[in-house]
C-alpha cells in the first residue's frame, strides 16, 4: 500500500499526468478550431431577397457570399413568368453561414393542360365560372341560333370547336356560343349521314343548327375512339324543314354496314329534292 502512495505522488508519475492533462488541452483545442473552421464559426452573411429571380442571376447573387441555390420543387401560377423563383428557405434578410444552400421553390417552365369540362346546356355565368375554376379564360361570348336561350352550345379555341375531354393549355382563351332562342328563318335539314361527330358538328355550324342528343350503338373506348364512329340516323330526318336553332339528334357507329344495309329516311318537300340534303 506504501509503495502504491510512494508511486501516486512521484516525480514521474505527476509529470506523465501533467502531460496528459496539458495534451488532451491541446487536443480539446485543436478541434475546436478545426470545427469552427470547418463550420465558418462567427462568419455569417445575410440571405438576400430571391423571389422573382431567376436561378441563374440567383445563384450568380448568392456566389458573392459562398452560397448556392438548390432547387426543391415547383409549382405553376399563370401570372407569373416561368422559371422565376417563387418561395426559399431560409427567408429574406436571415443569418447564415458561408458555404450553406438556400433552397428554393420556382414556377413551372412546362404550362400544365386540363381536360376541357363538360358545359353544354350551362348557362353562361355557371360555364365561366367552371372554366375560371380551371384557370381558362373565356375571352368573349357568341350568339347563335337555339332552342333554348342564354345556355352554352358549344366552346371554340382559335375558331375550332372544343370537345369535353380535350387538352388545353392552362390560360388558354375559350369563346362561349351562347344559344339566343329559335330563329323564324328555317332551312331543310342536309344528310348528316356518314360524319364523323365532328364533321356534324361543323355542318350544323355552317346550317345555325345544333347537335343535341348524341347515341352510339356500341360505347366508344375512349374520347379518342369517338373519331372511329360516323352517324347513320339522324332525327329530325333529312329533308324536315326546321327554324334556325333547332337541336339534331344523331346516332352513330363504327359499323360502316349499317350505311348501305339501313335506308336513310328522308322527307321529300315540294321545292327541294334528294340532291339537295346532300
Amino acid at each position: 500500500m506504501k509503495s502504491f502512495f510512494n508511486f501516486i505522488f512521484s516525480k514521474k508519475f505527476l509529470f506523465n499526468l501533467l502531460g496528459a492533462i496539458v495534451l488532451f488541452f491541446v487536443l480539446c483545442y485543436v478541434t475546436l478550431c478545426i470545427i469552427d473552421r470547418y463550420t465558418s464559426h462567427g462568419i455569417s452573411v445575410q440571405v438576400p431577397e430571391l423571389k422573382n429571380m431567376s436561378v441563374e442571376d440567383a445563384n450568380a447573387l448568392l456566389s458573392k457570399n459562398e452560397l448556392q441555390v438548390e432547387v426543391i420543387d415547383s409549382i405553376f401560377t399563370l401570372d407569373k413568368e416561368p422559371g422565376i423563383i417563387m418561395e426559399q428557405n431560409p427567408s429574406p434578410r436571415s443569418t447564415i453561414k458561408k458555404g450553406r444552400k438556400v433552397y428554393v421553390v420556382i414556377n413551372s417552365k412546362t404550362k400544365k393542360k386540363v381536360a376541357f369540362p363538360e358545359i353544354k346546356d350551362y348557362s353562361s355565368r355557371q360555364a365561366q365560372t367552371i372554366l375560371e375554376a380551371m384557370n381558362l379564360k373565356v375571352s368573349s361570348m357568341e350568339y347563335v341560333p337555339s332552342e333554348f336561350k342564354n345556355l352554352v352550345q358549344y366552346a371554340k379555341v382559335n375558331g375550332e370547336i372544343i370537345d369535353t375531354g380535350d387538352e388545353l393549355t392552362i390560360g388558354t382563351n375559350v369563346v362561349l356560343v351562347i344559344g339566343e332562342g329559335l330563329s323564324d328563318e328555317k332551312i331543310h335539314l342536309p344528310s348528316f349521314r356518314g360524319l364523323s361527330l365532328e364533321q356534324a358538328r361543323t355542318k350544323c355550324f355552317e346550317n345555325f343548327i345544333n347537335i343535341g342528343s348524341v347515341q352510339f350503338d356500341v360505347e366508344p373506348a375512349n374520347q379518342n375512339d369517338i373519331k372511329n364512329y360516323v352517324v347513320y340516323r339522324q332525327k329530325p330526318i333529312t329533308g324536315s324543314s326546321v327554324n334556325l336553332g333547332k337541336y339534331i339528334d344523331v346516332w352513330l357507329t363504327k359499323d360502316k354496314s349499317k350505311l348501305t344495309n339501313e335506308i336513310e329516311e328522308v322527307q321529300i318537300t315540294e321545292d327541294y329534292d334528294i340532291e339537295n340534303f346532300f
